[in-house]
């Protein structure tokens, strides 16, 4: 009992340096992460990658940081350009978040944030692959990411992040071209189109971070399957409470313009090439393109 006595006095000073040190590692690595975020959905791309670089030179195991840094070129190749380059630039940057979120899961199997992050990233990855035509790749991905979504399901099935995997999924597996079904039978799945929507729709009405996450997929599978009013709902909700987010804002305007409302979507686009954002050249450009285009057309039709 006293040897125990002193080696509590004698280590004590050192045990509460340490917890103190352990708590300003937590207090910074928050604040870099959180400001990285916050600057990742205002587009501000540059100030998001010194702070996801930061990160990763101090916790180079972290997934995290990996993992939006490849949801740039993702985000790009969906509401901006479906380029082949977009497309493996994604998917480069998204295999170091994979195979870190794995190391992390296998070290601890019950970390709910490494399947969640496992979830998305193979459901973006399997969307990468649809939007490339290649659907193998896809419903092999999607059915990786429905995997870990299971897993987030049998914790709670009301999780809006597990709601957003699942969502995708289905979409994914509805959408599979008739030609490709038996894939889809061998391996015992159903799921319509409409399914995965109304996931998706939970996710975006709910007080949890993801919910622009499932309003921008929203947005997006609308307009791809040719319901424009329906994405321009969802396109509205993204704008007003990220007003910075020029890629959001050019998919507005782009809907808009698709329903006819030229005079919106003009005005739109003048606002992003106002907003000039210097990470996101290739919208500024296409959206004075456009909003010439539309200012044409508007003389012309007089």
């Amino acid at each position: 009992m006293i040897i125990a006595f002193l080696f509590l006095l004698l280590y004590m000073p050192l045990i509460n340096d340490s917890t103190e040190s352990i708590k300003a590692e937590k207090s910074w690595y928050e604040d870099r992460l959180n400001s990285g975020i916050e600057a990742f959905y205002q587009t501000d791309w540059d100030r998001a990658n010194r702070n996801f670089e930061q990160i990763k030179t101090r916790h180079p195991d972290d997934p995290t940081p990996y993992f939006f840094e490849s949801m740039m070129p993702f985000l790009e190749y969906f509401f901006v350009d479906q380029s082949e380059q977009l497309a493996s630039e994604f998917l480069k940057k998204s295999e170091i978040a994979v195979e870190l979120s794995q190391q992390k899961l296998e070290e601890t199997s019950t970390d709910t944030t490494m399947v969640l992050m496992l979830s998305g990233l193979y459901g973006y990855r399997g969307l990468v692959a649809a939007g490339q035509g290649e659907h193998r790749i896809a419903l092999q991905s999607g059915l990786k990411g429905f995997n870990y979504t299971r897993q987030l399901l049998s914790i709670d099935s009301n999780r809006p992040d597990a709601r957003i995997g699942k969502g995708m999924f289905y979409y994914m597996v509805g959408s599979v071209p008739s030609g490709m079904k038996w894939a889809t039978n061998i391996f015992g799945l159903n799921a319509e189109i409409e399914d995965g929507f109304h996931e998706l729709k939970i996710a975006a009405e709910s007080d949890s971070y993801v919910s622009n996450d499932a309003k921008m997929m929203l947005m997006y599978l609308y307009q791809k399957e040719g319901r424009l009013e329906d994405a321009l709902h969802y396109a509205e909700k993204l704008t007003k409470d990220l007003p910075d987010n020029v890629i959001f804002l050019y998919k507005k305007a782009d809907i808009l313009e698709n329903l006819g409302n030229r005079e919106a979507a003009l005005n739109v686009y003048k606002a992003i090439i106002n907003k000039n954002n210097p990470d996101l050249a290739l919208i500024t450009e296409k959206s004075r393109k456009k909003a010439a285009e539309l200012e044409k057309t508007d003389i012309n039709s007089r």
